[in-house]
Order: structure tokens, then sequence, then C-alpha cells
């Protein structure tokens, strides 16, 4: 059995990790019904402290209740609810064929755990993207250290008495922190890196991975275009990525980052937006968008505003509110398209010509998501075959990515690496061959001295 962590290595992530690989070389984390067990007593944590959550979010990003518990509660229990159903079918030995020259022999892919992850979440879904690939890990048979986000301290702590009351130590522990922390982290031998974040400290976590020779799944973002043809519902359209790019204040890696317009339609599209905006967040600031995590990132998003810029209603930086905003008739070169918003900022930029608009597009860094609106199949698969990105989605914003059917993950500078549901528990392991076979004549046996067993073997194996 494991060594329990003491009081005083409790905040050690070299302790930590100590223990959890002793702890994984005990064989525990592997039997499914162990891991079917812990997670549904996680679900029932979750759900027990649901009204905690809420409030922490709020607290730490002024997140609504609705959107709250859509993106981060409810599913987050979905997809544990999904691993509860489907683990034992997706852990089940695979049996695959065995060349007739090895028979009688039996051959399977068995789906082991890589040992001792680290996750590293982000603050923007401070709940959400840190359980979900946890859940994974646990899943899988691993055991898990995780970081939550320092910038949501709320969450953070909630998320730390959760799992301390469903796990021990030595199986899933919590380390919180900033920097200090992070770089102790960086220096250990995991046998599995995970990562949501951007794209900056990604390279780190690829990099110290590759140290230890170890996989690493990285969760990136990137600018997620907007692509609008000419044959659209405008009324639709313009509804969907209004409801989507505000949601959680624009702080979400797959938002549409930008619009991509034709020109006849880029006037009517801006003012339909600004109705929209007004319609669903009032002029003044109310309480249906999050704020901004904190007053750097509130800075960084002034910034980014030219004078042309449209928000509706004001900022107010003491409430770290910042006002939906639509910029029309951006270039290409202007600086709010030179890096990802991560904020409730919507460029609009116009086009004459979409195959031209979609060559800058492709010599961009390939995003996370591709969005396309047109009702022209034709348009839509030139769209998706045009531009590389981690997913795509026509007509409507984010569906990809809250089906837990589909895989979740970005390409080139957007990330490397999928999970969610079945691709998650796949992410965290690795897929070991296995051969069984009798002690019986074996007629393709061949040892030396050759001889003539070259002429034979050619006979046989023809």
């Amino acid at each position: 059995m494991a060594k329990a962590l003491q009081d005083w290595d409790r905040y050690d992530p070299a302790a930590q990790l100590e223990a959890q690989k002793e702890f994984f070389r005990s064989g525990t984390p592997r039997s499914v019904a162990f891991r079917l067990n812990l997670l549904r007593r996680l679900r029932e944590e979750i759900e027990r402290r649901e009204n905690d959550l809420l409030e922490a979010l709020s607290r730490d990003l002024g997140k609504p209740g609705v959107e709250a518990y859509v993106s981060e509660i409810f599913f987050t229990r979905l997809e544990i609810k999904l691993f509860e159903k489907k683990l034992r079918k997706w852990a089940k030995p695979k049996r695959v064929g065995t060349p007739f020259f090895y028979w009688p022999a039996r051959s399977e892919i068995r789906y082991e755990p890589y040992g001792c992850a680290l996750i590293v979440a982000p603050w923007n879904y401070p709940v959400q993207l840190s359980l979900a690939p946890l859940l994974s890990a646990v899943a899988a048979g691993n055991t898990v250290i995780l970081k939550p986000s320092e910038h949501a301290p709320a969450s953070a702590a909630i998320l730390e008495e959760i799992i301390g009351a469903v796990f021990q130590p030595e199986h899933v522990a919590v380390v919180t922190g900033g920097v200090e922390v992070a770089e102790k982290l960086l220096e250990l031998p995991f046998d599995v890196w995970f990562y949501t974040g951007s794209e900056k400290i990604g390279r780190l976590y690829a990099k110290a991975a590759a140290e230890h020779l170890a996989p690493a799944i990285l969760e990136l973002g990137g600018k997620c275009p907007c692509v609008v043809d000419t044959e659209i519902d405008m009324e639709r359209t313009v509804e969907r990525i209004v409801a989507t790019k505000f949601f959680n204040a624009g702080q979400v890696c797959l938002a549409p980052d930008f619009v991509l317009i034709p020109d006849s339609l880029h006037d009517e599209f801006i003012e339909r937006a600004v109705a929209e905006m007004k319609s669903s967040y009032g002029v003044e600031a109310g309480t249906d968008l999050a704020r901004i995590v904190n007053a750097s990132h509130y800075d960084r998003l002034c910034e980014l505003l030219p004078e042309s810029a449209i928000q509706v209603g004001g900022n107010d930086p003491e409430d770290r509110f910042f006002a939906p905003t639509v910029i029309p008739d951006v270039e290409w070169d202007d600086p709010v398209m030179e890096e990802e918003i991560f904020g409730p900022i919507l460029p609009v930029v116009r086009y004459r010509d979409l195959d031209e608009a979609l060559d800058i597009l492709a010599r961009r860094p390939s995003p996370l998501a591709l969005y396309a609106f047109s009702k022209n199949r034709e348009t839509l698969a030139g769209i998706s075959a045009s531009v590389r990105s981690g997913s795509v989605c026509f007509n409507d914003v984010l569906k990809q990515a809250t089906n837990l059917s589909l895989p979740f993950g970005g390409v080139g500078q957007s990330g490397s690496g999928r999970y969610r549901g079945e691709f998650g528990f796949r992410a965290f392991t690795y897929e070991r061959a296995l051969t069984r076979r009798w002690f019986c004549k074996d007629p393709f046996f061949v040892k030396p001295p050759y001889g003539e067993e070259l002429e034979r073997l050619r006979k046989l194996l023809k």
C-alpha cells in the first residue's frame, strides 16, 4: 500500500509525486471498479457542493448563474455520467488478428495508464477545465497532481475541498500557488502532461515533457475565425455569433475571435449585431455578462480599442466590467488582429473575394476552431478544406466542442492531443500490444543452422 502523504509535505509537489508513484506501483488505481466508484463519488460531491461552486465562480469571474451552471457544472456532470456508463467497454482489451504463421496464438491491444499525470488548468473555466482532464486521467487509471489557476482562487479552494473529500492525496492531489509552484512542477518527472492555456506557456510544458520523453497534451487557443458567406440567414447568424462571442465575456478559447464577412453584408451585420447586444445586455453594466478576470487583462483589452469601436453600455474598471464591443471595418494588420483577444471584443473584417480571404486565413496560425455560415454546402466544404483547424462548426458556434462524442483539441499552434469522453480515456492511456502463444509444435519455427530452411519457408509462406 502506498505511503500516505504527511501534513508537512502536503504542498510539496516533489513529495506528492513520489507518493503517487508508489501508489500507482501498488496497482490500486488500475482496477476499473475502483475508478468507477471514485468517479461516482466525485459526481455526487460536485452535486452536493453545487451552490458553493456557483458562488466561487461568481467571485472569481462574475459569471452569471446560468453560464456557470451550464458550462462548468452540468457539462462536467454529463461527462462523468458518460464515463460511468461506458468506461468498462472502453477499458476492455481489443482482440486483433494474428498472422497465420504464428498460430496458435491470440493477440490483443490493452489500454494501459501512463502513471502519474500533471494537469495544469486555466482561469476562464476553472472548474470544468480542471475536472474534465482529471476525470479522464482517473478513468484511465492514472494518479494526478492538479494545479488550478491562481487567478481564480475561490474556485481553486472549492476544488481542493471537493477533491480532498473524494480522493486520497497519493491518488489525486491539488497543488495551489503561482509561478513559483509552476516552476517546481516543470522540473518533475511526470509520466503524462496536460496543459490548458496560452501558446507561450504551453511551449514551456511541451519542453518539460520532452525532457522526460513523456507525452504532452496541449490545449491552447488562437484566433478562431468566423467566416460568413452571402447565402445566409442573417438573423440567425448574428444571434448565434453574438450569444457565443460574449459568453463568459469572450474569455473562451473557442469563441469566434473575429468575423470575416462580404463587403455587401458588413453594414447590415454591424447594425444587427449592435441591436442584438443591446437586446441581450442592455445599455448599462448588467448582471448577465461575466467580468474580466483581473486588472491586467482589463487594461490589455482597453489598449485594443480603436476610436471606431462600438460599445453597448459603459466600462467599469472598478468592477472589471468590459462592455460588449464590436469593431467595424477592421484591417488584417490592425492591433486587435495580432493576437487572441480573449475578451468581449468582436472585430469585423470585410472581404470582396472569398478565395482571397481564405488564402489569407490559411497563411495564419491554425486556430482551435473554424466557424462558417452558409446555406451552400459546397461553400462550407470549400472553407473547411482551405483552413486548417482543430475543429469545425457550420452555421453555429461552439456546438462541436460541447458534443462529448467528438474529440476536443487543436492543431499546430492551437495545441496537440485530444480529449473529452472516450477521447480523454485514450489520451491518458497508451496502446500496449500483447500476444500469447501455446506450447505446441510450430511448423514455422526456425533456428540455426539454417541449412535448407530458406527453401522450405519460401514454399510455406507463398
